[in-house]
């Protein structure tokens, strides 16, 4: 079984957008949430826009990350989410992005895990610190 840290977040009706898509993340065959960090809000960093809630989900599962991570693109894509290829930096109706993966210390798929920014950005920290193990 696969322990991994999802973060969640939004700045386009985040409250609704986030409860869609941890909903959606229920509803999944190949994910299980195990817990759930209490919303963080913050600035967006980047970028213009609205404020950002953000949130930490430790979850579990017995399918690869290039299947759990194709699984959690899904559900932004379902949720409204469009990504601009030449500018990260954009408002974002549902983000949903793996942190840290079986506390790996590696690049997985080109993924650096766990998350550089965790140590960076108090609104990936602060969640995550909340319920790591």
């Amino acid at each position: 079984m696969n322990k991994f840290y999802v973060l969640v977040g939004s700045n386009i009706k985040p409250q609704i957008n986030i409860e869609k898509g941890i909903d959606l993340i229920h509803k999944s065959k190949i994910i299980e949430i195990d817990s759930m960090s209490k919303e963080y809000h913050s600035d967006p960093v980047g970028m213009d826009g609205n404020s950002f809630i953000n949130m930490v989900l430790k979850c579990k599962t017995k399918s690869s990350f290039r299947d759990t991570l194709s699984e959690l693109k899904k559900i932004e894509l379902h949720c409204g989410r469009v990504r601009d290829p030449n500018n990260k930096f954009t408002p974002r109706t549902l983000d949903l992005d793996i942190i840290d993966w079986n506390s790996e210390e590696a690049v997985i798929e080109g993924y650096q895990m766990p998350d550089p920014d965790i140590k960076k950005h108090d609104f990936i920290k602060i969640p995550y610190s909340e319920i790591k193990d």
